[in-house]
């Protein structure tokens, strides 16, 4: 079971880093080939609710379900992903620091059926890379977000 960790440092408060992780029209602007999310059960940012991601990449179109189960707000977020041949736990934890807030993303998944089984722990590399870039791009996002509003 592939585990990737990616961490970075974000100029703005865990409550401000909240915001935009929590904001289903947002995430297209930081999770690379994502099209859109959409709720279609409970409370963003509850327990228990379940998001639509639709992805494009190139000519493939899938859609992934977010369900998130566990939620300590401002601290920490764990969710589990499922489809398009994946299974993942997704946790994030949001930590305080005298400049900000340091986010860590850990992905834990495994494939769900023969080819994927085989074929994601050689991706590993490229989830890897591809997680540092959404990072980058959440950081940029919640930063400017919190300039605009300060």
């Amino acid at each position: 079971m592939p585990t990737i960790e990616e961490s970075t440092n974000i100029a703005a408060p865990p409550s401000a880093v909240s915001d935009v992780l929590l904001d289903v029209d947002a995430a297209p602007q930081w999770t690379s080939g994502l099209e859109r999310l959409e709720l279609v059960e409970g409370v963003a940012g509850e327990p228990g609710s379940i998001g639509h991601a639709h992805y494009a990449e190139g000519a493939r179109r899938y859609v992934l379900e977010d369900r998130l189960l566990e939620v300590v707000p401002g601290r920490y977020f764990r969710s589990e992903i499922r489809g398009s041949g994946i299974r993942a736990k997704v946790e994030t934890e949001l930590a305080e620091i005298p400049s900000g807030t340091r986010v860590t993303i850990r992905w834990i998944g495994t494939g769900t059926n023969p080819v994927t089984k085989l074929v994601l722990p050689f991706m590993r590399r490229q989830v890897s890379q591809r997680t540092r870039e959404d990072m980058r791009a959440l950081r940029d996002l919640v930063e400017r977000r919190s300039e605009h509003r300060g």
